[in-house]
């Protein structure tokens, strides 16, 4: 997290605070606003895109995914960012597996890149995922990181397929990541409640198990790999020993680049070539 955007979080902080005790409906409102607004890395640092790459939109009733392909090999990658993050951090992934025979097609998820700043949640992104996948048709490796991860999960529940899968730094607790919500912002237990209440009421009261078990319980390529950094701060290593343990995939853990960080690591660049090169096989 840069100085800015520690500066914004703690200012944040301290207004929902004060605003809790004197209008503390409104701080709640607020409050699941932000949680519902990837906040503050979505944005990017500027509109470029890799060169070579060619900018590339899809298009379903009610939803426009926006990203770019780069590559012209006979095998797809479709690379998905994780919440407050952007199609920008796959650049170094995308040229790599251009250089191992694929077209790499990045999105930028609702509410992310160009249309930061406005509100989504996980299953429009597994809507937006969905998009794109349908229109690419075939879909040799996808590879998701964070709450993209999750998303990715949900939209393999329904049409998106793929032969391979790597999932880096996934998600598998909401509470959990609520609950870094909560203390990132430190916001009081009646400010917490209603964003609690928020997502209860947007996906259902029983959102809290539901969707780790039907994470947990999904069918997965019999490719598929699992990377996770041991001092990720935001998302702990136990939900991809979990997911590994479920699904019988191996794990790749890493050290010292973080939840972010770990995109950009040459070991974690490295066996994500090594799957996208392998054969598929069967589930």
């Amino acid at each position: 997290m840069s100085r800015r955007e520690a500066v914004a979080l703690k200012t944040i902080s301290v207004g929902l605070a004060g605003l809790s005790y004197v209008a503390p409906a409104l701080a709640g409102r607020i409050a699941t606003y932000l949680w519902f607004t990837p906040f503050p890395l979505a944005r990017p640092r500027s509109p470029g895109i890799p060169p070579g790459a060619r900018r590339i939109t899809f298009e379903s009733p009610g939803l426009v995914v926006h990203g770019y392909e780069i590559g012209d090999g006979s095998r797809t990658a479709l690379l998905i960012h994780g919440w407050a993050g952007s199609s920008r951090q796959y650049r170094r992934i995308a040229l790599r597996l251009t250089q191992e025979g694929y077209r790499c097609v990045v999105i930028d998820l609702p509410g992310h890149g160009i249309e930061a700043g406005r509100s989504t949640d996980a299953l429009e992104m597994a809507d937006a995922i969905e998009t794109a996948g349908n229109a690419l048709g075939k879909v040799d490796i996808v590879v998701a990181h964070s709450l993209g991860a999750m998303a990715t999960a949900v939209a393999m529940q329904g049409s998106l397929r793929a032969d391979r899968l790597v999932l880096v730094a996934p998600g598998l607790r909401p509470h959990q990541a609520l609950d870094w919500f909560v203390a990132t912002l430190r916001l009081r237990p009646a400010v917490a409640t209603a964003v609690e209440q928020s997502m209860e009421r947007r996906f259902g009261e029983d959102l809290w198990d539901r969707m780790p078990k039907e994470m947990l319980d999904m069918n997965v390529p019999g490719r598929t790999l699992l990377i996770h950094d041991v001092d990720d701060d935001i998302v702990p290593i136990d939900h991809a020993k979990l997911l590994s343990e479920r699904w019988g995939v191996g794990l790749v853990s890493t050290r010292g680049h973080g939840h972010n960080g770990v995109l950009r690591a040459s070991e974690v660049i490295d066996q994500i070539a090594i799957l996208a090169s392998a054969e598929p096989v069967s589930v």
